[in-house]
């Protein structure tokens, strides 16, 4: 092997965007300005008095050092055949990936980048369950000119119509055909950020001012007394009056819910999907402070999920998912997860977004088309109800008894409040579950907490797992998963259903796939 072998050839190669030593800075921003305050405040900075300050400012001057090497050392090209990436000074990685195996490209812009006029272009192959970085490249930085001039060149075009046999030179020349325009298929609308308290995190957002005036507090050198200061929260709230506990709830959810929509407005702020006929993906373009932009390829979508979350339920809104291979393992959350194609937004609206993307005529997630499950599977929730709701109460008793309180009145509030809830929630659990044929989808629902209602192609299954436990071989229950390539979980479940029924329609969603391991007898 020469040496020309061992290195890589220079032409086509690019560097990332110089600005990018700009955007760098911003790790050194916070410490130094932390730092300078508390001088001008003190008259001077000690390693004694403020060692977590000194240790924070090496601490971002190194990440500063190492993304600027980052930038110094990475080199890129795409070439007819393949993108590849250079990168590393002590360590190098080079990696190249074939262009027709390209599947995703995405494109993020944050409030510095954008500041500067840059953008991060993602590449990815769809390989969901790799853990290595293998098949994904990312650019951090180009300009935003070409981040688009990428995104647009490595996406799969439509292939161009067959030429015409026989001889064209006497033809007069055709003018062309401007490309076709994206079809809007979805639009963000303001009224949308009313879906956005309808959550969990309204709670936790609500307690966050606490945290930040501890974390200020911290940073200022402020000595704080945390054990202090939560016997002396109890002993205010033992002599408070009743009505201040409302007050502070009701300011807790007024702070949650203004959180809330701030985020959900940050994240889904001129939100728009888009089918580009031109390349045949669908595009999901959304953002305020933080621009993002997926792109997903038709061909690999293989179906869609419904999301509603109990709260979001209250208010008839749903989330909107795709399902299709390589999509990133990540949680749904008010940012949206991998492949969210709606964000909270009215039911109706997710049905008829779902039928568009999906190219039929009706959604097939709508739950008139659904199956009921047997009762079985509603007294095994039961049962389980049943027993959480005993151990409940025997937690709380026990735990009286440890700390001196009343067991029986720690026994009757844990009983008002543990049983009802469980059995509230046994009870809508059972009414979530559902299955059926809808055409070409097998459609799954499940969940009392977050509802999933999932419509997957009868074409993108490629097995099925039957499991059932002692208790549901009792019952005649069986759990019935179809697995496929697609969608983060790998699995959709019929959960709870009737051992023979779940059969059936596993025989009739992908016939042949079942026939070898059943056998069919006649009662």
């Amino acid at each position: 092997m020469t040496m020309k072998d061992m290195t890589v050839e220079s032409v086509g190669w690019r560097r990332l965007d110089p600005r990018m030593l700009l955007v760098n800075l911003r790790w050194l921003a916070p410490p130094l300005g932390i730092i300078a305050l508390t001088a001008l405040a003190s008259g001077g900075v000690t390693w004694e008095d403020h060692k977590l300050q000194i240790v924070s400012a090496l601490l971002f001057v190194y990440l500063t050092c190492s993304e600027m090497i980052r930038w110094r050392t990475t080199r890129f090209r795409v070439t007819e055949e393949q993108v590849e990436v250079t990168s590393g000074l002590f360590w190098r990685r080079h990696v190249a990936i074939p262009r027709d195996r390209l599947r995703t490209v995405d494109v993020t812009s944050g409030p510095v980048h954008r500041i500067f006029g840059l953008s991060i272009v993602t590449m990815g192959t769809g390989q969901a369950l790799r853990t290595d970085r293998r098949d994904q490249v990312k650019l951090d930085a180009v300009s935003t000119a070409d981040a688009a001039t990428l995104r647009a060149d490595l996406l799969p075009r439509a292939q161009d119509a067959p030429p015409v046999p026989g001889p064209q030179h006497d033809a007069a020349p055709k003018p062309v055909a401007p490309p076709p325009a994206a079809v809007e298929i979805a639009r963000g609308d303001p009224a949308w950020v009313r879906y956005a308290p309808l959550s969990p995190l309204v709670f936790v957002i609500g307690l966050a001012p606490l945290t930040q005036a501890y974390n200020l507090a911290e940073r200022l050198g402020i000595p704080v007394d945390i054990g202090g200061a939560v016997l002396g929260a109890i002993e205010f709230l033992e002599k408070m009056p009743g009505w201040l506990y409302i007050v502070f709830f009701l300011m807790m959810l007024i702070a949650g819910a203004i959180g809330t929509m701030l985020l959900f407005t940050e994240a889904w702020w001129k939100f728009r999907l888009v089918r580009e006929p031109g390349s045949a993906t669908l595009r999901v373009s959304r953002g305020l402070l933080t621009t993002r932009s997926f792109t997903l390829e038709e061909r690999r979508l293989r179906g869609a999920e419904l999301i509603e979350p109990f709260m979001l339920r209250w208010g008839r809104g749903a989330r909107l998912k795709a399902i299709a291979s390589g999509l990133r393992q990540t949680l749904d959350g008010p940012r949206g997860g991998s492949g969210a194609l709606l964000p909270p937004a009215p039911r109706r609206l997710a049905h008829l977004t779902a039928a568009s993307v999906l190219g039929e005529r009706e959604s097939p997630l709508l739950p008139a088309r659904l199956r009921a499950h047997p009762r079985a599977a509603l007294r095994r929730r039961l049962t389980r109800a049943a027993v959480a709701s005993v151990a409940a109460v025997t937690a709380a008793a026990v735990l009286a008894a440890l700390t001196g309180w009343s067991a029986g009145w720690s026994m009757a509030i844990a009983a008002v409040v543990v049983v009802p809830v469980s059995f509230l929630l046994a009870a809508d659990s059972y009414r979530s579950l559902g299955h059926a044929i809808s055409g070409a989808y097998l459609v799954v629902r499940s969940g009392a907490l977050v509802r999933r209602t999932v419509a997957l192609q009868r074409g993108g299954i490629i097995g099925w797992t039957v499991t059932r436990s002692p208790l549901q071989r009792r019952a005649g229950l069986a759990n019935v998963a179809a697995t496929t390539a697609a969608g983060t979980l790998g699995a959709y479940t019929m959960r709870d259903v009737d051992y023979g029924d779940g059969l059936v329609v596993a025989g009739e969603a992908v016939p042949g796939l079942l026939a070898q391991f059943i056998e069919v007898t006649e009662e």
